[in-house]
C-alpha cells in the first residue's frame, strides 16, 4: 500500500459515485415532472455531469435559459434525489 492510497485500493484524492446509483439519480431525475417543464423529455439531456477538481456535480447543459427561480428550483430537486440515492 503506497501514502495515495487508503485501504482497499481507494485513492483518497479521487471522487467517484457508482454506477447503479448514477442511473438511480438520472432516472429521478427524468421522471420529475417540474424537471420535464423546465428542461422536456429527457430531463437529462439538458444536464451534465462534469468533474470540479475533486468533485463530480451535475449541472444544467446551457440548452435551456433557466430564469433565476427556474435554477434555485432544479437545484433543489438535484439535492433531494442525490439525498435519496445516497448510500
Amino acid at each position: 500500500m503506497t501514502a495515495a492510497t487508503a485501504p482497499g485500493g481507494v485513492n483518497p484524492d479521487r471522487v467517484g459515485i457508482q454506477m447503479d446509483v448514477l442511473d438511480n439519480i438520472i432516472s429521478d431525475l427524468n421522471d420529475n415532472l417540474e424537471l420535464q417543464k423546465i428542461f422536456g423529455v429527457p430531463v437529462s439531456r439538458g444536464l451534465v455531469v462534469v468533474a470540479d477538481s475533486n468533485d463530480l456535480r451535475i449541472e444544467e447543459a446551457g440548452r435551456v435559459p433557466l430564469t433565476e427561480e427556474q435554477s434555485k428550483r432544479f437545484l433543489e430537486i438535484l439535492d433531494e434525489v442525490i439525498k435519496s440515492n445516497a448510500i
